[in-house]
């Protein structure tokens, strides 16, 4: 397991990977791409690393001093980036270059990556630390 330094580097690369997402989604609902597409390609593999990496993280780290550690936390976020890499693969799966992609895949991944940084931002919630 990786401690707490691991947590800020894997949050960093989580935020920046989930930026990037949102702005390639905001592109390819302008018009369709091949490298749009693969730049959500490439976003799908990058957060199915963090998700995985996310499991051997130190989650006992994300626990206050003298509180137990609080998986739910951590769990909640772990859900929101296995349901955002499934919205990426369904699109991947169904959208050949040249076709234009369905407003509502888009709007469905757009809604999955905004749960991922709620759920990271409550992860590092200073009021629910101290809960």
């Amino acid at each position: 397991m990786y401690g707490s330094l691991f947590w800020i580097e894997w949050l960093d690369r989580l935020d920046r990977v989930l930026t990037a997402t949102r702005g390639d989604v905001a592109t390819l609902a302008r018009a369709v791409s091949p490298r749009g597409l693969e730049a959500l390609e490439r976003s799908k593999r990058q957060l199915t690393a963090l998700t995985n990496d996310l499991r051997l993280l130190d989650r006992g780290v994300l626990a206050a001093a003298g509180t137990a550690a609080r998986p739910t936390d951590a769990d909640c976020l772990q859900k929101a980036l296995d349901a955002t890499v499934s919205q990426l693969e369904a699109l991947s799966s169904q959208a050949p270059a040249e076709t234009p992609i369905p407003g509502r895949a888009l709007a469905a991944i757009d809604a999955a990556l905004r749960d991922s940084c709620y759920e990271a931002a409550m992860l590092l919630a200073p009021s629910r630390r101290r809960a």
